[in-house]
């Protein structure tokens, strides 16, 4: 095939894969958008553009289209009207072919019942695959791939202790790891990896259409984890005996240890209020300096934005009566840190050193902000902008362009106790 006959092809299967129109509807496209420079062009290179696409036509692939001017035929557009035969031209399979041949493999393997939640899934994969999606490396063989991982994540998926507390279902496979997994179903480490990302975006819009998807997270290598401090008892599920931190030390608590929590309890005596408290915390160094505060209850580590693990334990600490503060960067990510705990817990939280008067006070420390993190200001919605001193905290950050790292805050004032 010729420079243009190639040219010519690329810019009708970019069109049609893009397009959303009938699969057996003619695609028709004018020369100047194929080839915007055709009226500039040298007389050879129109020639050799019109000897490439005539030659297409031979081979039943387009129909030229002209039309009269100047009393001269003058070539006006280009229609496709065989879509197999345009992407068998250049050794590929038209979309919709692929799709038909994953659905009649499935129907005659009878994975698509819908008495079965993977059966389910695999149905509503199959009727909403895109043909960006098939361009992209879903075939039939990556298809039949991602039945063995999703009939794995279903069948055998870590629910024992499941819970409302969780943002969704749990699926961290006892006893193997991902690439482990990937070897038992592939013989090959990296084949999960390819399939999770290739089935990423279909699974996103099934999940949104409330069809019950297992949960890949597993696959991402994220094991979320956080920390807490402070003289509280944790009561586990099936144990009687709750463990006691009298001291106050920092525990770490990965998220398949926090889903068998049923409750935390305050046991210091020398918290300032009736009710208990907490103090998120979104950086690690000024979490490690704020431990041995003993003006809150106990202390939770956020890690930037709240994780799986963070929202879990956030969850049982709200539903165990405990009152909500955060300490976190002064700038907009940090506002949307509070937010998305504010979110989590379904009720407010007070901003701790989040003012007007705290920026002021570092403002020479500030650091320049990215144009996309002022950006973000858009984001913070009217009840979090009506916590307390977030509003005037706002103005500043939008009039000087400068946030607040949490690490240069000396909280020594604010985390001071008052005794009773």
């Amino acid at each position: 095939m010729t420079y243009f006959g190639k040219y010519i092809t690329s810019i009708f299967i970019k069109y049609i894969i893009k397009s959303k129109a009938a699969p057996d509807k003619c695609i028709s496209l004018p020369v100047r958008k194929i080839y915007p420079k055709f009226d500039s062009a040298s007389r050879c290179e129109k020639h050799s553009f019109l000897e490439a696409a005539k030659a297409l036509e031979s081979q039943g692939i387009l129909e030229l289209i002209w039309e009269k001017y100047d009393k001269k035929n003058t070539l006006k557009s280009l229609m496709c009207v065989n879509k197999n035969k345009l992407f068998k031209s250049v050794g590929k399979t038209f979309p919709r072919l692929t799709i038909k041949r994953i659905k009649n493999a499935a129907q005659n393997l009878n994975l698509l019942s819908e008495s079965s939640n993977n059966g389910k899934l695999l149905s509503f994969v199959i009727e909403n695959l895109t043909m960006m999606e098939i361009e992209h490396g879903i075939n039939l063989e990556a298809f039949m791939d991602f039945y063995k991982l999703t009939e794995e994540l279903y069948n055998n998926s870590y629910n024992k202790y499941d819970s409302e507390l969780l943002t969704s279902r749990y699926s961290l496979l006892d006893g193997i790891t991902p690439r482990a997994l990937s070897i038992k179903l592939y013989n090959d480490s990296k084949r999960i990896d390819l399939i999770k990302k290739l089935f990423s975006r279909v699974v996103t819009r099934a999940k949104k259409k409330g069809i019950r998807v297992p949960d890949f997270s597993f696959i991402t290598r994220s094991f979320p984890e956080t920390l807490i401090s402070g003289r509280i008892s944790i009561h586990f599920k099936g144990n009687k005996k709750p463990m006691i931190n009298s001291a106050g030390y920092i525990i770490g608590l990965p998220l398949k240890t926090i889903i068998k929590i049923t409750k935390i309890l305050a046991v210091s005596e020398d918290v300032s209020s009736e009710r208990p408290t907490v103090l998120t915390v979104e950086n690690k160094e000024t979490f490690y300096a704020l431990t041995g505060c003993k003006k809150y209850s106990c202390l939770l580590y956020t890690g930037g934005y709240p994780s799986r693990a963070v929202v879990a334990l956030a969850r049982i600490l709200s539903k165990c009566g405990f009152k909500f503060f955060h300490a976190g960067d002064v700038d907009p990510d940090g506002i949307l840190i509070l937010q998305e705990l504010a979110k989590s817990v379904t009720e407010d939280i007070t901003p701790v050193c989040m003012d007007a008067d705290t920026f002021n006070k570092y403002r020479r420390h500030g650091r320049k902000l990215e144009q996309s993190v002022l950006h973000n200001i858009r984001l913070i919605n009217d009840r979090t902008r009506a916590a307390n001193g977030i509003t005037e905290l706002l103005k500043l950050i939008e009039s000087t362009g400068l946030g607040i790292e949490q690490e240069v805050i000396d909280y020594g004032h604010a985390a001071a106790s008052s005794k009773r």
